[in-house]
């Protein structure tokens, strides 16, 4: 016995934010809200807090010496914040990926990951906090994400960056979004920050992601995949295929693989999407049970890291699957 979903051709509603796929998936893509994001800084000498929102770019670290900046050994958080859309009538979440982009990086003043010059401190990676601060960022929020504070959520939810390459950050936000819907939140905000944020070394250790005034391109999202919770159970394909992907996530080269106990692989179409619902790339079967996408759009361009999605099509069978490339 096998399930079927009754699927539609897809349509393509905006070319970024609402997306249906099919009749049984739906993908919203959310910038953040630009006055909420920004960076918190926390001056060593003064002992206070200073916000900047509307900029460019949000920033985490040790900020370094006197001459870069006027107040040594101080300190930043990042903060990010998203308004969650309405879940459509018939529908439930699937998963949440939040994506951020790397701009900038430094360690001990020179370009690279930040170097934390205390023990341990090679394996101290950028985290994120699941965190509440509501409908503005204030000093007040320096706080939330740590333990005890009313404004946390979930502290140290995970990595989100531990590499100085410049580019596209993903991680998976599903349970977090879920619980602010749970729990009647209108936003899902996090702070992003070190384990340690000074190794009072008077050296500059930071890394700054791209905030919402930036390029669209690039500025903060969340991609939300929706399924209908009415799908309906088929026993008419028995024979329908089966389909893996190996590896998931994959640096170079995914290999999608169909088991058919009962030899069925007519006609069957394969087409990769990006999350705006723009097709990258049709497949064909090069053996007899499988095929392998070698990471290229159409034109042979190498495509950058990110989810895609990948919707096998044919007779028996229509699906669609979510990888993510990072290499």
């Amino acid at each position: 016995m096998s399930k079927r979903k009754i699927v539609s051709i897809i349509v393509l509603l905006l070319c970024l934010g609402t997306v249906q796929l099919t009749a049984d998936t739906i993908i919203d893509s959310v910038y953040s809200t630009p006055e909420l994001d920004g960076s918190i800084s926390f001056s060593q000498n003064n002992q206070s807090c200073s916000v900047c929102t509307w900029s460019f770019q949000m920033g985490a670290g040790d900020v370094g010496m006197v001459g870069i900046w006027p107040d040594p050994n101080s300190r930043k958080r990042a903060y990010v914040s998203f308004e969650l859309p309405q879940i459509p009538d018939g529908y439930e979440i699937d998963s949440v990926y939040i994506r951020l982009y790397q701009n900038h990086c430094a360690g001990n003043e020179y370009p690279g990951f930040p170097i934390w010059d205390v023990p341990g401190g090679d394996t101290m990676f950028c985290i994120m906090d699941h965190i509440d601060y509501g409908n503005e960022l204030d000093v007040s929020d320096w706080t939330k994400g740590d333990s005890g504070d009313s404004g946390t959520i979930h502290t140290n939810i995970g990595v989100i960056s531990d590499s100085a390459e410049y580019g596209y950050r993903y991680f998976d936000i599903t349970p977090y979004v879920i619980d602010d819907y749970t729990n009647g939140r209108d936003k899902t905000q996090y702070r992003i920050r070190f384990p340690i944020e000074t190794d009072w070394d008077y050296l500059v250790d930071w890394l700054y992601f791209l905030a919402r005034s930036a390029d669209p391109e690039t500025a903060p999202l969340i991609v939300i995949y929706f399924t209908s919770y009415n799908s309906i159970e088929d026993e008419i394909f028995p024979e329908a295929p089966s389909v893996s992907f190996y590896p998931n996530p994959f640096a170079h080269s995914l290999t999608i693989s169909f088991s058919t106990p009962y030899g069925y692989l007519e006609n069957i179409k394969i087409e990769i999407y990006n999350v705006k619902g723009r097709l990258i790339m049709k497949l064909d079967i090069s053996t007899e049970n499988e095929t392998q996408w070698d990471g290229r759009d159409r034109y042979g361009n190498v495509v950058c890291n990110g989810l895609y999605l990948i919707r096998i099509e044919s007779k028996d069978v229509n699906v669609i699957k979510k990888v993510l490339k990072l290499n």
